[in-house]
């Protein structure tokens, strides 16, 4: 948590992670809840509460407080005693000032990703991403995450994961001279699109109705699909093979991919984004700790050695 001063002031935006309703032994309710914004939790009581503030918002729910930090009596920590608490719609609430983010800044991941965008040539593919790519889309695109619980699982995570796979992409292509660039960085650029659409993520990550029955794969090819649809002759081949590597980016069947790649673009995808995934959860272990070693990892299967080779 940003670090409180005993006294200070504090108006900010919060997550209520919990709440619970009190009576003192007059009768009169207080409230006390645990706020939580992108940079931890800390403890709040308010005193005296109308039923009308107690009932005016719920576990789970964006929150504008404000009060002054005291040292609670009985715990002897530090906490916001508040003065007042107004329930924010969800759709006022800004995700990255409430949960964490990613450890790089947005706005030169932006200038990359627009960047990487201008190294494709091809005209079919440049109306494609620009089709794609409206104000709205590109927004939700810089703002999702990647991922509910493995890589990536922050806010900004989807487009720095992105790049990340487009950077990797490139580099595996560049050693080869019979790869199509154009098309891998278009697929590497939209292979997770459908994360935009899968993910609820203001105050906490989740799957959205449509991500839990379809899953970002096919969320993904029918956004790429439908832009295709409302271009004018966008090449059947391009169209087949950029929907293969979208639809195989994952390699294996059990791994959710309704096909496994068949063309060495699809190949090279695969594998810059099982890289990415893999190397982003090593290096939040070791940021984590100072241990040696992590807990076993489910998803490596394996447990990671996290100690740096001596300089």
């Amino acid at each position: 948590m940003q670090p409180f001063e005993e006294n200070q002031r504090v108006e900010d935006v919060f997550i209520c992670a919990s709440k619970t309703v009190r009576e003192d032994k007059n009768g009169n309710t207080f409230l006390v809840l645990q706020l939580m914004n992108a940079h931890g939790k800390i403890s709040a009581v308010m005193w005296r509460v109308d039923e009308s503030v107690a009932q005016s918002f719920e576990q789970g729910q964006v929150i504008r407080i404000s009060g002054t930090v005291k040292k609670s009596s009985y715990r002897n920590q530090l906490e916001i005693e508040l003065d007042s608490i107004v329930p924010v719609p969800e759709d006022e609430a800004d995700p990255a000032a409430l949960q964490p983010v990613s450890p790089r800044d947005v706005d030169v991941m932006r200038t990359e990703f627009r960047e990487i965008r201008g190294d494709i040539s091809n005209p079919h593919l440049q109306a494609l991403l620009d089709e794609i790519f409206t104000a709205e889309t590109l927004a939700a695109f810089c703002q999702a995450p990647a991922a509910k619980g493995m890589h990536h699982n922050y806010i900004h995570g989807l487009l720095e994961h992105t790049i990340s796979v487009c950077r990797v992409a490139g580099a595996i292509a560049h050693q080869y001279q019979d790869v199509d660039v154009d098309l891998l960085l278009t697929a590497a650029i939209l292979h997770d699109i459908g994360k935009t659409l899968e993910f609820r993520y203001v105050t906490a990550i989740d799957y959205s109705d449509r991500g839990r029955l379809l899953g970002h794969i096919v969320i993904g090819e029918k956004i790429i699909a439908d832009a295709i649809a409302r271009l004018d002759s966008f090449p059947d081949e391009l169209e087949l093979q950029l929907l293969h590597l979208v639809l195989s980016h994952h390699g294996e069947k059990e791994y959710g991919s309704p096909v496994r790649p068949k063309t060495l673009e699809a190949f090279i995808l695969n594998h810059a984004d099982d890289v990415d995934a893999k190397a982003n959860i090593f290096e939040r272990h070791r940021g984590k700790t100072d241990a040696p070693w992590s807990e076993y990892h489910r998803l490596l299967d394996r447990f990671l050695y996290l100690k740096k080779a001596e300089d």
